[in-house]
């Protein structure tokens, strides 16, 4: 194969783990593990085919490549909401220093393959956005959260701050992100999820009411031409004959 590959619009997710140089190697041992197991089951939960992208291991971490041609709202709004899900109940029965908590950042741009890793603007932003002062700051000074989110702004402006799925009720706080020896500065995005999501992982939906349940995301029960998707206010028949939508 010829390097660097064409280089072709991708959307560029990056997450690291808190506190990993702190533990010993068994621990460690154990981040890893749990962290790739929990991607996994964030995506096969949140229906986004992770067998499509591009995963460049970290040890502590990882940075992934989504195929081109996604819905990006849709990927954040779902992704971020299993991803709570997931760390709540991995968490759940642990020590407090034996928690699994995240840094996640996503960035946009056009990507292509090196001889040795992924090349691109984005690729470097991601990292960067993830690795922080801000990001690690929001962590720290938030010991309740499992995860904190941090957004490039083109990623905020062309995708969070339309409002789709439920990003319009997040909170976004904007930060500068500079690192003066790298010649890197930038405007960026950070969301610090509230204790809700954990609330939601603790009791099915039915145990709460419409006003709490109308912050979630949609869920997709089925694909195909018949696919329902329910929203908090009904369900709604796509690509078929379409009806008034049904209380959840």
């Amino acid at each position: 194969m010829d390097y660097p590959t064409p280089a072709i619009r991708r959307m560029c997710l990056a997450v690291d783990a808190e506190a990993y140089g702190d533990r010993d190697r068994r621990a460690q041992s154990e981040i890893q593990h749990w962290l790739v197991r929990i991607m996994d089951l964030v995506c096969e939960n949140a229906n986004l085919d992770r067998s499509c992208w591009d995963v460049q291991p970290q040890g502590d971490g990882e940075l992934a490549l989504l195929q081109p041609g996604i819905e990006e709202a849709r990927v954040i709004a779902y992704f971020t909401h299993e991803l709570a899900m997931a760390l709540y109940h991995h968490n759940a029965d642990l020590r407090e220093e034996s928690r699994l908590r995240l840094r996640v950042a996503f960035d946009q741009g056009n990507v292509s393959l090196g001889a040795n890793g992924y090349a691109g603007a984005a690729v470097v932003s991601v990292c960067r956005l993830r690795d922080s002062a801000a990001a690690k700051r929001a962590l720290r000074d938030n010991p309740e959260v499992d995860f904190v989110l941090t957004v490039s702004d083109s990623i905020y402006t062309d995708v969070v701050d339309q409002g789709d799925y439920d990003l319009y009720s997040r909170e976004f706080t904007p930060v500068e992100v500079s690192d003066e020896d790298k010649r890197f500065r930038t405007r960026a995005w950070v969301h610090v999820p509230t204790a809700h999501p954990r609330v939601q992982a603790a009791a099915p939906y039915q145990d709460f009411s419409p006003d709490q349940m109308r912050w979630w995301p949609p869920r997709v029960a089925n694909t195909g031409p018949q696919a329902h998707v329910h929203y908090n206010y009904g369900t709604v028949t796509v690509n078929g004959v379409g009806g008034p939508a049904a209380d959840l």
